[in-house]
C-alpha cells in the first residue's frame, strides 16, 4: 500500500510531455527528466548532468571542476575504487565522467536485466563520494603527467594555446584539465567544499534511454535519488567577450619540428545569435569538409597540408571561430599567406550559389543522422538544456535550414567574419619564422612562447 500511494504521488507530481518519441517531465524532487524508449537492444543507458562546469573553476584553481568529477569514481563511502570497477565488470556496465565547461556529463550503460543493481553504484558515486586523501594525490599525479604527455600532441598544443590566448582573462580561456601550477594546488578541502556547491538538486537534470519504461525508470530515479540535496540554484556571470584588434601572433616554440600547426580566429558569436543557421551554412561551406574552399585550396590544388578545416563553437556567450592547417615547414609561409587570402576574400564576397546549395543540402541531409538513435536524441536534449536552447529546436531545426537563403547567408558573414581583426597561433620551430612574417605588417605584434609554457 505504501509502494502504491508512493507511485501516485510521483504521477500527480510529475509534469510530462512527449515530442519524437521523447518524454520530458519534471520528477517530484524538481529535476527534469528526459527518456527516450527504444526496444531494440537489451541495453538503457542513464544520465546525471550537472549544469555547472569548468567555466566555474576559480583561476587559481583551474581544473578543479574536473579533478572533483573524477573523485567520484575513485570510491565511496561504502565502496572502494576497485570494489566499483570489479562490481562493474561483473554487471558488463560502465560509467563515464566528463566535465565540460558549459556543464559536467556522468553517463552509464548496462545490459536491462541489471538495471537495479547498476543504479545502486550509479547513485552511490554521485551521492557518496569519500574524497579519500590517497586517491586524491594519486589522481593528480596522474593529470599532471597527462598534461605533461599532451605537450607532445602538436595539434592539442596548439589548440590550448590558441584558445588560452584569445580567451585571456575569460572563463572560455581556461582549460578543463587545468595546468600543472594550479592541479598542484588542488586540495581535499577545496574537492569537498565544490562538491558540495555542484552537486545538489537544483542544478541538476536526469535522462534515460534504450530499453526501458519511462513509467519505471522515473519512480527508481527519484528513490534513487531521494537524497540529494536541493541546494541552491546557481548562475553563471559571463565576463564581456575578449576583442582582438588587428593581428596577433603566437609562434609556440617547439625544437625540430617538420610539419607546423596553423591556427587562425577570432570571437565568435553565441549560440542563440540570429546569424547562427546562415553562419552553420556559411562555415560548412567555406571549411567544413572535403569539399570546402579550404580544403579544395589547401590540400587538393596545392598539397600543402593533408587537410585544413574552419568551424565555429557557439555557447551562451560567443565561442571561437577558428581555421587550421598543418603544413610541412617548407610550406608554411606561403600556407598562411593562403589561409588570410581565402578568409579575406570570404569576409568580402560570401559564398557562390553553388557552395550554398551544395553546403545547405548536406547540412539538411546529414542531420536525421543526430538522431537516428534513443541514446543520440537525449545527447542533444541535454546539450540543449545546457545551452539554454527552446524546446522545439530539434523539431524546428531542419526548417529553419531550408529557410536560409544566400542573401542571408553572405549578409551574415560580412556581418561577422572579420579578416582584418585576428588572432594567428603557429606551432613551429620559431627561430625558422620569426623573420618570415614581415608581410603581415609592421603593427602585427608576435609573441614568441615555449611548449613547455604552462
Amino acid at each position: 500500500m505504501k509502494n502504491f500511494f508512493f507511485i501516485i504521488c510521483l504521477f500527480i507530481s510529475s509534469f510530462a510531455y512527449a515530442r519524437g518519441g521523447v518524454t520530458v517531465k519534471t520528477l517530484e524532487t524538481g529535476q527534469k527528466l528526459i527518456v527516450s524508449e527504444d526496444k531494440s537492444l537489451p541495453v538503457c543507458y542513464l544520465y546525471m548532468v550537472l549544469k555547472n562546469g569548468a567555466i566555474w573553476d576559480p583561476k587559481e584553481l583551474e581544473g578543479l571542476t574536473s579533478i572533483t568529477s573524477e573523485m567520484l569514481m575513485r570510491g565511496t563511502t561504502t565502496r572502494t575504487r576497485e570494489q566499483i570497477r570489479d562490481e562493474l565488470d561483473i554487471l558488463g556496465a560502465e560509467i563515464d565522467i566528463e566535465a565540460g565547461q558549459e556543464g559536467i556529463t556522468i553517463v552509464g550503460q548496462t545490459l536491462t536485466r541489471n538495471l537495479d543493481p547498476f543504479l545502486a553504484i550509479f547513485s552511490d558515486v554521485i551521492l557518496h563520494p569519500s574524497f579519500d586523501s590517497k586517491e586524491l594525490a594519486k589522481l593528480k599525479r596522474e593529470v599532471i603527467s597527462q598534461l605533461k604527455q599532451m605537450r607532445e600532441n602538436d595539434q592539442a598544443l596548439v589548440g590550448r594555446f590558441f584558445i588560452r590566448s584569445l580567451f585571456k582573462g575569460h572563463p572560455y580561456g581556461m582549460s578543463s584539465d587545468g595546468k600543472e601550477s594550479t592541479v598542484q594546488k588542488i586540495t581535499e578541502n577545496k574537492v569537498k567544499d565544490f562538491y558540495r556547491k555542484l552537486f545538489v538538486g537544483n542544478n541538476a537534470l536526469f535522462a534515460a534511454s534504450g530499453d526501458l519504461n519511462e513509467f519505471e525508470i522515473s519512480k527508481k530515479i527519484t528513490q534513487a535519488f531521494k537524497d540529494l540535496p536541493k541546494g541552491k540554484s546557481v548562475s553563471f556571470q559571463y565576463p564581456p567577450s575578449p576583442i582582438v584588434k588587428g593581428k596577433e601572433i603566437i609562434l609556440i616554440d617547439k625544437p625540430a619540428r617538420t610539419q607546423t600547426q596553423i591556427m587562425i580566429g577570432h570571437v565568435g558569436i553565441q549560440v542563440l545569435d540570429p546569424d547562427y543557421f546562415p553562419l552553420l551554412i556559411a562555415n560548412n561551406a567555406f571549411g567544413g569538409g572535403f569539399t570546402a574552399r579550404l580544403m579544395q585550396e589547401v590540400r587538393v590544388k596545392r598539397g600543402w597540408s593533408y587537410g585544413s578545416y574552419s568551424w565555429f563553437r557557439a555557447r551562451k556567450t560567443p565561442g571561437e571561430f577558428a581555421m587550421m592547417a598543418f603544413p610541412g615547414t617548407k610550406d608554411t609561409v606561403e600556407t598562411l599567406k593562403l589561409m588570410l587570402s581565402l578568409y579575406e576574400d570570404y569576409a568580402a564576397k560570401g559564398i557562390t550559389q553553388e557552395e550554398f546549395n551544395l553546403s545547405k543540402n548536406n547540412l539538411i541531409n546529414e542531420f536525421p543522422f543526430k538522431i537516428d538513435t534513443a541514446r543520440k536524441k537525449v545527447s542533444q536534449l541535454i546539450l540543449m538544456e545546457l545551452m539554454g536552447l527552446p524546446s522545439d529546436y530539434l523539431d524546428t531545426y531542419r526548417k529553419r535550414l531550408e529557410k536560409v537563403t544566400l542573401e542571408e547567408v553572405n549578409q551574415a558573414i560580412q556581418k561577422h567574419a572579420d579578416s582584418k581583426n585576428l588572432f594567428i597561433a603557429i606551432l613551429c620551430t620559431a627561430k625558422e619564422f620569426k623573420n618570415k612574417l614581415t608581410f603581415l605588417g609592421k603593427d602585427t605584434k608576435i609573441t614568441i612562447k615555449k611548449y613547455t609554457d604552462d
